[in-house]
């Protein structure tokens, strides 16, 4: 598995146990580079991926209200806003990845852990933003 995929695998188990603790991101995030002996590299890309999102605060959830047309944002599980927040970031914060390479890894993530129905939505939902955030497309 590559450092970058490992990176948003380690941030989305951080942010789901963040989400249902109510602890930090930060705190988080570092016990599961504790508990899986994660190698420099993809921690060192966890940590600054969690920066962004911290960073980013509200501004992934308001920018996928928005292009939820016809579509209750409740509706939309808590991992699956998990893996779009992520990904929104990326493509928002990390103009060096290609918009597809970050939309094909929100995909991986929503196929490994939610269901295939999770995926195109995710796919979906991610080529409008990437194309909202970005006229002229990333190679």
């Amino acid at each position: 598995m590559g450092t970058r995929r490992r990176g948003r695998e380690l941030v989305l188990q951080s942010l789901y146990a963040a989400r249902l603790s109510g602890a930090s991101l930060a705190a988080c995030l570092d016990d599961q580079l504790t508990a899986q002996k994660v190698a420099d590299a993809e921690a060192d890309f966890a940590r600054e991926l969690a920066d962004k999102v911290v960073a980013a605060g509200t501004e992934p959830a308001t920018e996928f209200k928005a292009l939820l047309r016809n579509w209750d944002p409740d509706r939309v599980g808590l991992l699956e806003r998990i893996i779009l927040t992520i990904a929104f970031v990326e493509l928002r914060y990390s103009p060096d990845v290609p918009y597809k390479v970050v939309i094909n890894e929100a995909c991986e993530l929503a196929r490994r852990f939610c269901d295939e129905n999770a995926v195109a939505f995710v796919n979906g939902l991610l080529d409008a933003v990437a194309r909202a955030l970005s006229p002229i497309p990333r190679a």
